[in-house]
């Protein structure tokens, strides 16, 4: 029995080659270079893939000596270990909170004036010890020799006159020792006093040399407290922004991946063509291991391939994103068009060719067929049915088609897979290891429940995890279909997955359709060899040496790129190249990128692009507000399609705020509200009634209202005129028998020619050049005026009408 060879990689091991995203969605091409084979059979599995891959798009295709006999897709639990991926920093050895510095060194040592006037003190204390003791001793002697001279008188036979010269010899000799011990003791008191002073002095500098040093280790404590507290308050920021970073990890840390096995069969012969029918001249050659290849049989014959492993996965896309500075005094326009690109999955994306595709198609599958009308008949009811003419507003088979059509608009609204389930790191249970396999085969069986329902939806044709219903101006979250393949990519083959014939035939259609705006260029010699694990397996093509580089597509210009601003040493971003097919538009950034995983959206310069000749205008509603709003009209002149999104407004120089950028089309004009002008003021005074003194019509009462709107336009008188346009309204009568008449603009039919009108607002000759103004009225009875007012100048638009009624009606409003 052949041995099976088996290799593992991760996919993060996997080099990136390009990423596609979406409005919703995002394609990933990883490439395994030089994948080295044994003969027989080998077993290729790829671990890592992140749980929002849609596992029904993953394809594997590729170059080599190989045959694809099996492919199988797992979802399995995350065996990395989160600490071993992404280990802790090591702490300093030495944390600075932990050094004292609050050692006991107060004690100052003597000064060596000091010690020497301490030691003098000492010999000068023992010297007046000495002084006394003679004195003393000369005392007790002398004490003594006055008891034996009391004693002479008792003795008997004692010469008195030898006892008496011994006493007083005795007794000189003991006043003798007494004065000189005086003496000595006087000396040595003048001495001691002195050497007393000199060391109180010098015990009086210790001290304060003692106290200065004690403020100073005072302040220095002080000092290290504070440095101590902003450590602690750094370390604090550094835990808090471990925390942070280890948080964010954990959040995009998968709890379960998915894994492809890719079964080869590899033979030392030269391969056919991957297409089963195919006719290829190349002969085969017999296998012959050698004996003494170490087993290791396919070094030698040089066996191998690579693979290519693409998938669609969720949770990564892009949306636009504009800066839009215009400028009033020479009417244009530049608009910075960017990309905001998200990656919420557990994936990182590392130097590779990133496109933007703007591709949001979606089919709802053969299943659905186009609606028949059938007869709508009616016929009279009953007179006490009850019914009204409500009651055919719609036909029975029109109900019908719209619940089932609500239903799959419903259905197709299935929110993304539960992130909480899919992502995070989970703590080591009390269980062990028995209880972690428990947990881990819990979430496997989740997330196979959610695919589950999610296939008998696609079976009872509810749901279509790729292929929805197209809503025409539906905001509704879609699928996309599958992208587009770049011209100098492999060419796609059949589905890895063998759930319908509809998915085959859709991807063929689009192979088709690609194949049909690409026919121009050159043809990659590099043969795909992505199919279903249902069809039969499929050999791979030798790679040609002409074969073409992904990145080969022609660079394209914009038409309204300011090239002044190109040529300027500013800094700016790279733009990019775009390519228009049919209903999409693909964006190739320049260079290639890396996507981390991260919470918040990067920013991509997509496009800058000029515009000329912006129209401002005015708009004056006075009756609800006085005040004149600008708009901005923009024609896109370049060749790109702006996409609906955010914009930030940048006005002379002052930033305005965000505002929403309509969809526009190249060559198409989109408008934009730009609030309340301040240089244009607005009057509109209070509406002046007045009795009519001859009636339009026999026996009736008439009012004349008469309303103005004065204009003034601020700017400096070389500034340029404004356009303005002023509505008014006059009420609309629902009575025949009450007559609403315009008066002034005078000769004003609706939707008639215009008149010319208007007055100076503050005097002739302040006001007399102030420029010109045409009344129209329409239908409801509204009133237009297009004003073109010149700087510094005001105009006054009257507006008058009469409302005449029968004697002692009133007129009220619907």
């Amino acid at each position: 029995m052949e041995s099976l060879n088996k290799k593992q990689y991760h996919v993060r091991d996997l080099t990136t080659r390009s990423v596609t995203l979406f409005p919703n969605r995002a394609q990933v091409v990883r490439d395994l270079k030089d994948l080295q084979l044994k003969p027989g059979t080998n077993e290729v599995t790829i671990l890592g893939l992140t749980p929002t891959v849609d596992e029904s798009t993953i394809k594997v295709e590729g170059t080599g000596s190989a045959v694809i006999s099996d492919i199988a897709i797992e979802l399995l639990p995350n065996r990395d270990i989160f600490q071993d991926i992404y280990p802790d920093e090591d702490d300093d050895d030495e944390d600075p909170m932990d050094v004292d510095s609050d050692t006991d060194d107060t004690d100052l040592a003597d000064s060596p004036e000091l010690e020497a006037a301490r030691a003098l003190l000492s010999e000068l204390r023992d010297e007046e010890r000495r002084a006394k003791e003679i004195v003393e001793s000369a005392a007790s002697r002398l004490k003594i020799l006055d008891a034996y001279g009391k004693s002479l008188d008792r003795k008997k036979n004692l010469d008195i006159t030898e006892g008496v010269d011994k006493y007083r010899a005795e007794r000189e000799k003991v006043f003798s020792d007494h004065m000189a011990g005086i003496v000595r003791g006087r000396e040595n008191s003048k001495h001691l006093a002195a050497a007393i002073k000199e060391e109180a002095r010098l015990a009086k500098l210790k001290e304060r040399e003692v106290k200065r040093l004690a403020r100073e280790k005072k302040n220095a404590a002080k000092a290290s407290e504070k440095q101590k507290q902003k450590d602690a308050r750094r370390e604090a920021e550094r835990l808090k922004e471990k925390a942070r970073v280890r948080k964010e990890r954990e959040r995009f840390w998968p709890k379960v991946c998915y894994s492809v096995h890719v079964t080869l069969e590899a033979y030392t012969f030269t391969p056919s063509s991957s297409r089963r029918t195919s006719i290829s001249s190349d002969t085969a050659r017999p296998f012959s291991p050698t004996p003494d290849a170490d087993g290791v049989a396919g070094a030698s014959s040089g066996l191998g391939c690579d693979l290519s492993l693409s998938y669609v996965t969720s949770s990564a896309s892009w949306a636009p994103s504009y800066d839009l500075q215009m400028s009033t005094t020479t009417n244009t326009a530049t608009l910075c068009y960017d990309a905001r690109i998200t990656n919420e999955t557990s994936e990182t994306w590392s130097n590779c060719k990133v496109t933007l595709s703007t591709s949001q198609t979606t089919f709802s599958g053969l299943q659905n067929q186009i609606p028949t009308l059938k007869p709508w008949n009616i016929k009279l009811a009953s007179k006490n049915s009850g019914l009204t003419e409500n009651s055919i507003l719609d036909s029975r088979e029109e109900r019908q088609h719209r619940g089932e059509w609500w239903s799959v608009q419903q259905a197709a609204q299935v929110p993304q897979k539960h992130r909480p389930s899919l992502f995070g790191v989970e703590e080591a249970p009390p269980g062990g290891a028995a209880a972690d396999g428990m947990v881990s085969a819990q979430m496997v069986q989740m997330a196979l429940m959610q695919q589950q329902r999610q296939q008998r939806q696609q079976r009872q044709g509810m749901y279509q995890p790729e292929y929805q219903p197209m809503v025409m101006q539906q905001p509704m979250p879609q699928m996309p279909q599958m992208p587009p393949i770049p011209p100098s990519a492999l060419a796609r083959g059949e589905r890895l997955d063998s759930t319908s014939e509809t998915s085959q035939a859709l991807a063929t259609a689009l192979l088709q359709r690609r194949s049909a705006v690409n026919a121009a260029k050159p043809r990659s010699s590099m043969a795909s060899v992505a199919g279903s694990v249902a069809e039969s397996a499929m050999s791979f093509m030798k790679p040609s040496a002409n074969k073409e580089s992904y990145e080969g597509s022609s660079p394209d210009l914009f038409g309204a790129v300011d090239e002044e601003a190109e040529t300027a040493a500013a800094l700016d971003f790279e733009e990019s190249t775009f390519e228009e097919t049919g209903f999409t538009t693909t964006y190739d950034l320049p260079g290639v990128k890396t996507l981390p995983p991260r919470p918040t959206a990067s920013k991509q310069r997509v496009a800058r692009v000029s515009f000329s000749n912006v129209s401002f205008s005015h708009t004056v509603v006075a009756k609800y507000k006085p005040v004149a709003y600008l708009k901005a009209k923009v024609r896109n002149t370049s060749r790109l399609t702006l996409l609906r999104g955010a914009a930030g407004l940048t006005l002379d120089g002052t930033f305005m705020g965000r505002t929403t950028l309509p969809r526009c089309s190249a060559g198409d004009c989109f408008s934009l509200g730009l609030g309340a002008d301040p240089a244009v003021a607005v009057n509109y005074p209070k509406v002046d009634v007045r009795r009519a003194t001859t009636g339009f019509f026999s026996k009736e009462n008439s009012a004349v209202y008469a309303r103005s709107v004065t204009v003034a336009n601020s700017r400096a008188a070389a500034g340029k005129p404004v356009s303005l346009l002023v509505l008014d309204q006059v009420p609309v009568s629902e009575d025949e028998r009450l007559k609403v008449d315009v008066l002034k603009p005078a000769g004003l039919v609706v939707d008639g020619a215009g008149k010319a009108v208007g007055r100076p607002g503050r005097g002739e000759k302040e006001d007399a050049d102030w420029g010109t103004a045409t009344a129209t009225l329409r239908k409801g009875g509204q009133v237009e005026w297009l004003v073109s007012l010149n700087a510094g100048k005001a105009v006054k638009l009257g507006l008058e009408y009469v409302v005449a009624m029968p004697s002692g009606d009133a007129a009220v409003e619907c």
